[in-house]
């Protein structure tokens, strides 16, 4: 490795990727990961931000302008710019938007000659790996990338029109989430003393005491508690006590739950899936969900179970809107079962 590397090496983007993609299947083959997806952009993202640090990232020449990146771009300062919407939102209809023109290119095709076939091909390769749910989301940021560009002249007339976006049925999916019992199989032990022990169980339990989602626990400031007053349940609370005195690293990030190895930093989307997933497989089994989102919903089962009231349950929750509640009435099946057998007094 040293040889092939030497102290002054400065690695391309290229050769990180390999590197990744090699860690990441490793990763794999031990069961740490299910999919050396997370793991791969987690290496490349740590690696990048070192080695540039170090001054030892080689920079690619940009690339020669797309031929359709002006016009991205403007219908991106439209839609979302205009509207005051988030950068998060900009970036997910410039990646969506990017995704289907880099497909169109491989193809061969061009905005000016496009057909509804060819759009229909595209999401039915889609369909092959992704959900209803996502398909639906880049039909409709197509559908209004499409209708920008024959306002601008550069598509045929209907061919946004044409994009059938897919129906998702209201309540079509029931999240249950894992048992109370299952989860009670992946939480550490009060008595384990190692570091990622500490932070694992805190972090667990913030996600099903409480419900939280994946990114409000990775932005948990340190400033964010207020111990004073004491508002945590006693056990949430003394395990994020313990973990800050013995499992987390002195380092000079604000972030409550930091990587356990240098660079110190926030946890990544893919770094708190991966330890949800990794805990729930055993227990849980392969479900199709099996990350953080699983443990929200597995509180909110409990919930139910233990009689609150969807008022009760979404402002728990942080619910905006009572839509969002509704849905775990579904979850009730045994309190339905007993008003299904109950005597309804001579009414049938």
């Amino acid at each position: 490795m040293i040889q092939q590397y030497p102290r002054d090496y400065c690695f391309k983007a290229t050769e990180l990727e390999a590197i990744a993609a090699s860690w990441a299947a490793r990763r794999v083959k031990q069961g740490w990961a299910d999919t050396p997806r997370w793991p791969k952009e987690n290496f490349c993202s740590v690696a990048h931000s070192f080695l540039e640090r170090l001054g030892r990232l080689a920079h690619d020449p940009d690339p020669p302008p797309g031929p359709y990146d002006a016009l991205v771009e403007d219908f991106l300062k439209v839609k979302c710019e205009g509207r005051g919407l988030a950068s998060a939102t900009r970036n997910k209809h410039h990646w969506h938007i990017q995704q289907c023109l880099s497909y169109l290119h491989q193809q061969s095709h061009s905005l000016e000659g496009l057909t509804p076939d060819h759009i229909d091909a595209y999401l039915k390769h889609l369909g092959q790996t992704w959900s209803r749910v996502s398909l639906r989301t880049t039909a409709s940021v197509l559908r209004a990338w499409f209708r920008y560009c024959e306002m601008r002249g550069r598509t045929r007339p209907g061919l946004a029109d044409s994009i059938l976006v897919p129906r998702i049925y209201r309540y079509e999916g029931v999240p249950l989430g894992p048992t109370w019992e299952q989860i009670k199989g992946i939480i550490p032990d009060s008595s384990e003393d190692q570091p990622f022990q500490l932070r694992d169980r805190a972090m667990l339990l913030l996600l099903v005491v409480y419900g939280l989602r994946s990114g409000e626990v990775r932005r948990l400031q340190l400033d964010d508690i207020d111990w004073k007053r004491d508002r945590f349940q006693p056990y949430t609370g003394n395990a994020i006590a313990l973990y800050l005195r013995r499992g987390r690293p002195k380092c000079n990030s604000r972030s409550v739950f930091v990587t356990l190895n240098a660079p110190f930093r926030s946890l990544s989307t893919g770094g708190l899936y991966n330890l949800v997933s990794r805990r729930l497989l055993p227990v849980a089994g392969p479900r199709k969900s099996r990350g953080p989102h699983a443990l929200r919903h597995a509180c909110a089962r409990r919930l139910v179970n233990a009689g609150l009231s969807l008022k009760e349950i979404g402002d728990h929750l942080g619910h905006r809107s009572p839509d969002s509640t509704r849905i775990y009435a579904k979850v009730d099946l045994t309190s339905l079962r007993l008003v299904a057998m109950e005597d309804l007094g001579g009414l049938l």
